[in-house]
């Protein structure tokens, strides 16, 4: 095998490796993620009724198969019930129906694991669906209790007059109507219907809802009612109504109980569509239906992650927060490796050393790019001056270039000492590290200088600051470093592109510019 294919396998067996280790960690990641941010709760229905005779109904109204997982419902007291689960074709709602095969009394319990999932945030709002002329005809008719006819309704309605308005601004008045005119009352006062609601300007939870759908219908606008629950410990649970108008081809949901609008928080889940009673009986007598809503514990998998593990040597975000920044930058050396290298390589531009741009673009990120300038026009001039005098006295190389290194130190810390006098909160760790840097590339240039001359050492500068540059923008960018420091694996593509730039043996980019007469 030759060295080309041979170096063209190793490279996609690097790719390849690449792909493995981020698909591996980021599965790893992915799932101890949604173990923290996901949580399991459970949803209990408790139904207790007195059949009067056989083929007595209760109809339960399940959450939405989006929502609930893992259902288990069951009969308890007696084995006489017989069960049916359909789901109705406009509002797509789930129901139970038990019917008894003798009269007396029963008991039902229905369980239900619904996980909840912050990043999935209200699902049914990003779907675009189609409405029927039946189902609209449906969604913008009025009943006895939602009386679109009413005085008081086209009273209110003549208050908010629509004008230029557009059909969402109109519904954000109706909205803002319901959820702030109308204070809070209590069922007991006869709160929960929408003529009282508008003559009181109070109302329950149940009973701003009602007026909002009403206001809605009676501007033929399709609205309807949706009832669930709101995904917190409770022993006594008590379903929650909010509002949904079709708008832009999507429901969307309104609350003017809690002021939510287009939008609802991840925990509530709702349960039926276009009607606020979750439970219905006919041929019964003493209906009593309860439900409790109760956190389930986390995974295992969880609750046992800090338990020390090989596996986490290879976790650098678990090392300490103080030891990330510095970690993110020296993760981002290679890169500006690999630009230096592709302008060495496809370009033809040359520079002071392999890592020397790099090196010098991270010496003006650690010391930030203002005071990394003036040191290094400092140094340089030192530099310079220093060689232009030392010229006069015919030292050998290594002396010089030894004394000319002594006058920059002693400059350098005097320079530290004037902005330690002059800026205080700067503190000497943000010159120390371009101290170092800087110094060994001077001494390279004064090298360079002595073997082939100050013009060549001048183009290699030159090549090395451009360089440099590109470096400073790479390694300045947090994200990237923050990316490397969870996937360090990714270098396998870096160590990829190595190869190939390695293996390119065609003309640079600066040879075709210097040999383009012969091309003529």
């Amino acid at each position: 095998m030759s060295a080309r294919a041979l170096s063209q396998l190793v490279a996609l067996g690097f790719i390849l490796l690449g792909i493995m280790a981020f698909s591996l960690r980021s599965c790893t990641r992915n799932e101890v993620r949604e173990g923290l941010q996901d949580s399991l709760w459970r949803l209990t229905y408790d139904v207790q009724f007195e059949a009067e005779a056989a083929e007595s109904e209760v109809k339960l109204w399940l959450p939405s198969t989006s929502s609930a997982t893992e259902v288990e419902i069951q009969e308890f007291t007696h084995l006489n019930l017989q069960g049916s689960e359909q789901i109705t074709p406009i509002n797509k709602n789930r129901e139970y129906v038990f019917t008894s095969k003798l009269g007396g009394k029963y008991q039902v319990m229905a369980e239900f694991e619904i996980p909840l999932r912050p990043r999935n945030t209200w699902d049914e709002q990003s779907q675009s669906v189609s409405l029927t002329s039946a189902a609209r005809s449906r969604f913008i008719k009025g009943s006895q209790i939602l009386d679109t006819a009413s005085s008081n309704v086209r009273g209110v309605l003549q208050t908010l007059p629509r004008g230029e308005l557009t059909e969402g601004e109109y519904v954000q008045n109706l909205f803002d109507y319901c959820s702030q005119e109308l204070k809070s009352g209590t069922a007991k006062e006869g709160l929960d219907g929408v003529v009282d609601a508008l003559v009181f300007h109070r109302a329950t939870p149940l009973g701003r809802a009602r007026t909002m759908v009403t206001l809605c219908r009676a501007e033929q606008i399709p609205a309807r009612l949706v009832s669930g629950f709101e995904m917190r410990q409770a022993d006594q649970a008590i379903p929650h109504v909010w509002v949904e108008v079709f708008h832009g081809h999507q429901w969307v949901p309104f609350d003017p109980t809690y002021g939510y609008a287009r939008h609802m928080p991840y925990n509530f889940i709702p349960v039926r569509r276009d009607d606020e009673k979750l439970v219905r009986a006919t041929g019964v007598k003493n209906l009593v239906h309860n439900y409790t809503v109760m956190r389930l514990a986390p995974p295992d998998s969880i609750l046992q992650s800090e338990v020390r593990r090989p596996s986490q040597i290879f976790d650098l975000t678990r090392l300490p927060v103080d030891m990330h920044e510095i970690m993110s930058l020296m993760l981002l050396l290679p890169l500006g490796a690999l630009i230096t290298s592709f302008f060495r390589n496809i370009i033809g531009l040359r520079t002071l050393g392999t890592f020397a741009p790099a090196l010098l673009a991270m010496s003006f990120i650690y010391s930030e790019l203002a005071t990394g300038l003036v040191i290094l026009v400092a140094v340089l001039m030192a530099g310079y001056f220093g060689r232009i005098l030392l010229d006069r006295l015919h030292l050998l190389m290594v002396p010089r270039s030894s004394i000319v290194l002594t006058m920059i130190i002693l400059l350098i810390l005097f320079g530290i000492s004037l902005i330690d006098y002059a800026y205080p909160e700067l503190g000497v760790r943000a010159v120390l590290l371009p101290l170092v840097i800087l110094t060994t590339l001077i001494e390279r240039f004064f090298v360079t200088t002595e073997e082939d001359g100050t013009g060549f050492a001048m183009q290699l500068v030159i090549g090395t600051a451009v360089v440099s540059a590109c470096c400073y923008f790479m390694l300045s960018w947090h994200d990237i470093g923050e990316i490397l420091l969870i996937y360090p694996e990714l270098h396998f593509f870096t160590i990829a592109a190595f190869i190939w730039i390695g293996r390119y043996s065609g003309y640079r980019l600066v040879e075709l510019w210097r040999f383009r007469d012969m091309v003529k």
